[in-house]
């Protein structure tokens, strides 16, 4: 709550009572199921211990409400009719909300795009392999500028649109589940059609078409096997793939990943969910390619599904637009890697993760603003990144996320995620991830701060040992003995006298350096390595 005391935090409920009575919640397993009476808006105080996988906080305060009221108070439009409930309505929000202007609803989420990609990255629907495998290990995600979104600014495309943007998962009928599944498939199909053929019409999209309104512009996804992060910021080197929300791509993920996700579904509700964003993904990936040379798209969209990903496009996505051009110049040779590269150079000042550890250029890969023995410290775990598996063969011992401790001279300590990006083929199936896994593309990404709310193993390092650590790393290569060496000197397991201490100094770091953030971490996840 913004202008309050730190440290306290509010949940948002529908009460039975008003405000000064006593909230009686209404308790629903979704947030739009029907009320069953009139119903009062509550905030009521978080009281117990806050746990960091769930703590996904939304700012409120009077710059909050000042911008509510510009984005839905401003413009001349009138509601007709209260927005219903029941299977309907859930399942088609650009319908039941379709009086509210479209660019508000669109600005609204873009204010706080990194809270609500949180909502369904770290949220329960991105809970185990099965739920997490739909995904790259490391992504960035990009937002469509309003102006050049052609679902907000052309009245007739949105009337046309709207109807195709319905998403499964109302109804949890097991034996219908195929057959739900191909409706709705079909029809997202016909839409990525009709979005093809509209923005064929428009301008060639350039840099002007990416929102740049404020840090949540760009966002980093990291997953961890059976777990996810996202982080405000360009993190890491260049990635495989980039996701390209616009408005209707953006509200139905949110929707079919966290407002419309029953965590008691059946498994017909939780198939039609996982099902569905794996359309989600490959419409993040379309958008992107628009900004690919025409001529290079099939290429770079090849590369992304391999081997059985080719028979996934055949039978479940629509075909890509290869004909019309790209408004932004980029190295041919190259073209994905040279946007990347081009997008940090001119989005220096909206970055809110500058990365020069995992994104080396020249003999400098440290933090400028990092103490001396810090700055080397990162020096030298640079050396760690950005390279694949087959070059650094000790990537096949590490766990998804390890956590650095950093030791200064003087008692002061950072803390640092090594996270491990595991490759694959195509990402494409539900099943069969170990068949598409390709351990030899495997990289790492050190990132500053605790960025999984999982970790899995700690490694407490004095700074003067940090460049003998990343040495015997290198040397370990896939040698068991070699790496439990560097365990039994640097590593933290569980039978480490001064395990707790340094696994509650996990928090207290993030208390330190995010502390609307702070929450309790999970161990059960941890390894002893």
């Amino acid at each position: 709550m913004g202008g309050g005391a730190g440290g306290h935090f509010f949940q948002w409920v529908r009460s039975r009572t008003p405000s000064g009575k006593p909230v009686d919640i209404i308790a629903t397993r979704r947030p739009n199921d029907p009320p069953g009476t009139d119903f009062y808006y509550r905030l009521i105080p978080v009281q117990g211990v806050i746990v960091h996988k769930t703590h996904i906080t939304y700012p409120m305060g009077p710059q909050k409400l000042k911008r509510v009221k510009q984005l839905f108070y401003a413009g001349d439009w009138h509601a007709t009719a209260l927005p219903g409930y029941g299977p309907r309505h859930r399942a088609n929000p650009f319908e039941t909300f379709e009086a509210i202007p479209a660019v508000a609803r669109y600005q609204f989420m873009l204010d706080n795009a990194e809270y609500f990609v949180r909502t369904f990255i770290r949220g329960p629907v991105c809970r185990g392999q099965i739920a997490t495998d739909v995904i790259r290990d490391n992504f960035w995600a990009l937002f469509q500028e309003p102006a050049f979104d052609r679902y907000i600014t052309d009245a007739k495309y949105r009337g046309e649109a709207t109807p195709l943007l319905a998403m499964p998962g109302q109804i949890d009928d097991v034996g219908s589940v195929l057959s739900l599944w191909h409706a709705y498939r079909d029809k997202r199909n016909e839409y990525e059609k009709l979005r093809r053929d509209a923005y064929a019409d428009m301008p060639a999209p350039g840099w002007s078409t990416l929102w740049a309104g404020n840090d949540n512009a760009l966002l980093s996804i990291f997953r961890h096997f059976d777990s996810a992060s996202v982080s405000k910021g360009l993190i890491g080197d260049v990635p495989l793939t980039v996701w390209l929300f616009d408005y209707p791509l953006f509200e139905r993920t949110y929707y079919q990943l966290a407002v419309n996700f029953d965590v008691f579904g059946n498994v017909s509700h939780q198939l039609q969910t996982r099902l569905y964003f794996d359309l989600i993904r490959n419409g993040a990936e379309i958008n992107f390619l628009r900004l690919m040379p025409a001529d290079q798209r099939k290429a770079i969209l090849g590369d992304w599904y391999q081997n059985s990903g080719k028979v996934k496009m055949w039978m479940d996505y629509e075909d890509i637009d290869t004909d019309t051009p790209s408004g932004i110049q980029l190295d041919p040779r190259n073209p994905k890697r040279d946007f990347g590269l081009k997008l940090l150079q001119r989005t220096g000042s909206l970055n809110a993760t500058p990365d020069p550890i995992n994104r080396c250029q020249g003999a400098f890969c440290s933090r400028p603003q990092m103490s001396e023995e810090f700055r080397n410290a990162e020096q030298s775990l640079s050396r760690l990144v950005s390279r694949p598996a087959a070059g650094l063969k000790v990537i096949n011992q590490l766990p998804e996320a390890t956590m650095l401790r950093i030791e200064g001279q003087g008692g002061e300590r950072q803390v640092y995620s090594l996270l491990r990006n595991r490759a694959h083929s195509n990402v494409a199936f539900l099943l069969g991830e170990a068949y598409r896994y390709q351990p030899g593309l495997d990289t790492l990404t050190l990132a500053p701060g605790v960025l999984s709310s999982y970790p899995n193993f700690i490694f407490n390092i004095p700074t003067k040992d940090v460049a003998e650590f990343v040495e015997d790393m290198e040397y370990a290569k896939d040698d068991p003995a070699k790496f439990e060496r560097i365990v039994m000197r640097w590593g933290v397991r569980r039978s480490h006298p001064e395990f707790w201490r340094y696994f509650h100094d996990l928090n207290s770091f993030i208390k330190e350096t995010q502390p609307v953030e702070a929450g309790v971490l999970d161990m059960n996840r941890y390894e002893n390595l």
